[in-house]
């Protein structure tokens, strides 16, 4: 269920699976390639030190730390990730635009209703942008909403740092980037 067990609360819980995924990506970047550990579904500070302390005690210390913002308790706790000394953050706008919302998307009677471009949602993706801005923490968006004119404009007009786009709207998305 989209409000289940899975995420970063997931990975805690199973310490284990966690720390052989960390150790498999600090494989990985001994072979030279940067590696970012990006955490879904956070909802607070001490998940975050949680997952710090594991990449010290297994000496990954090359690893970036990121956090996706797609609940709105990492929207409103933002300022005390970044003091934790994250270095990045991806919005999950699909989730983000539902729990802000309360939108299942994936529900035909509601659907009508879910969007990303509702002043709600977009005043969160401001403030946090500006908020990692101020910590020079890199903000990135992944999903489809990277793909729409609109919402990139809005985007680039708040400062994110970089955005993933869908390969079929690369081209188009690059114009409204140039202009």
């Amino acid at each position: 269920p989209m409000l289940g067990m899975h995420g970063i609360r997931y990975s805690l819980k199973n310490l284990p699976i966690l720390k052989a995924e960390l150790n498999a990506l600090k494989r990985v970047a001994k072979e030279g390639k940067k590696i970012g550990v990006l955490m879904p579904q956070v909802i607070m500070v001490e998940e975050v030190q949680k997952v710090k302390e594991i990449l010290k005690e297994i000496n990954f210390h090359e690893a970036r730390v990121g956090v996706m913002i797609e609940t709105p308790a990492a929207v409103q706790i933002i300022r005390d990730l970044c003091e934790e000394g994250i270095d990045f953050i991806s919005f999950g706008t699909n989730d983000l635009t539902q729990y802000i919302l309360a939108i299942d998307r994936g529900n035909e009677e509601v659907q009508y209703l879910y969007n990303e471009m509702h002043p709600a949602v977009l005043y969160q993706l401001g403030y946090v942008i500006r908020v990692c801005k101020k910590n020079n923490v890199e903000s990135s968006i992944c999903g489809q909403a990277g793909s729409k004119k609109e919402m990139v404009k809005f985007l680039i007009e708040n400062g994110i740092d970089s955005i993933t786009v869908n390969a079929d709207k690369a081209a188009e998305i690059a114009e409204v980037i140039a202009e």
